[in-house]
């Protein structure tokens, strides 16, 4: 299973988080830059050049904006859904 790992430290944007996974997931171009995107490309497995099974380990999320750490902690929520709901092997988590 492949593991990224992303560090937050420097992250102060929502759009940070989008920057970091569209790189990590290997995106395609045309992919939206919110949760629902997310949803879509990792729940189906079929959108981004990564596909499953891998884990994102996202690193310092503790040093966040507060509003910032939540939303990464949606998108953590997501993936578990998506395992969950779709039977994508993809996992998340923020460790400290």
């Amino acid at each position: 299973m492949k593991l990224i790992v992303l560090d937050a430290s420097e992250w102060r944007s929502e759009d940070d988080l989008h920057d970091a996974l569209l790189d990590a997931l290997e995106a395609p171009d045309w992919h939206g830059r919110n949760l629902d995107a997310w949803w879509d490309s990792i729940g189906s497995d079929n959108i981004n050049d990564l596909r499953a099974p891998f884990t994102i380990t996202i690193l310092k999320a503790h040093v966040l904006d507060p509003a910032l750490k939540a939303y990464v902690g949606k998108f953590v929520e997501l993936v578990a859904e998506a395992r969950s709901e779709r039977g994508v092997e993809v996992y998340a988590s923020l460790p400290d």
